[in-house]
């Protein structure tokens, strides 16, 4: 399926002209980015594959803006559930599943389609922040970090 923009541009003479340009479907995830984005990106995902000495996640470091929805998933037809471990939590507590139990930092996959998946809305921040979490999957784990920065 394809989406395309329809960009117009009103010339000085008032005649308006008009082009198209490729887009991403509004709901289409983007591979997070490991340097901070240029712009505001709604919806970015992190790839959680378990490899021969344990779970390998790209990018190791994802790097969002408060507000971004971060969704860690496994490819399609992979069923195996994984967790996320958080040394404090990255989540906007509006946006959490569980409002008053305080701000959770554990995450349990869920199956999502054809994949495990967990859905986050990266916490308001006024400053960089460095968050560390572990990656869990069977009994082999990972460390990698999520870098949530203000809008």
């Amino acid at each position: 399926m394809s989406y395309r923009v329809w960009i117009c541009v009103v010339l000085s003479v008032g005649v308006a002209a008009c082009c198209t340009q490729p887009a991403a479907p509004p709901s289409e995830a983007v591979l997070c980015p490991a340097s901070p984005p240029a712009q505001m990106l709604k919806l970015v995902y992190v790839e959680v594959v378990l490899g021969p000495s344990g779970p390998v996640i790209t990018p190791e470091t994802c790097v969002v803006r408060s507000g971004t929805r971060v969704a860690w998933r496994t490819a399609e037809g992979v069923l195996e559930p994984f967790e996320l471990a958080f040394a404090e939590s990255p989540v906007d507590p509006a946006h959490q599943r569980m409002a008053g139990s305080g701000a959770q930092k554990d995450f349990l996959s869920q199956r999502m389609g054809r994949r495990q998946e967990v859905l986050i809305t990266a916490k308001e921040v006024s400053a960089e922040s460095d968050i560390k979490y572990d990656v869990r999957i069977g009994a082999h784990h990972l460390d990698p970090g999520i870098k949530i920065m203000p809008r």
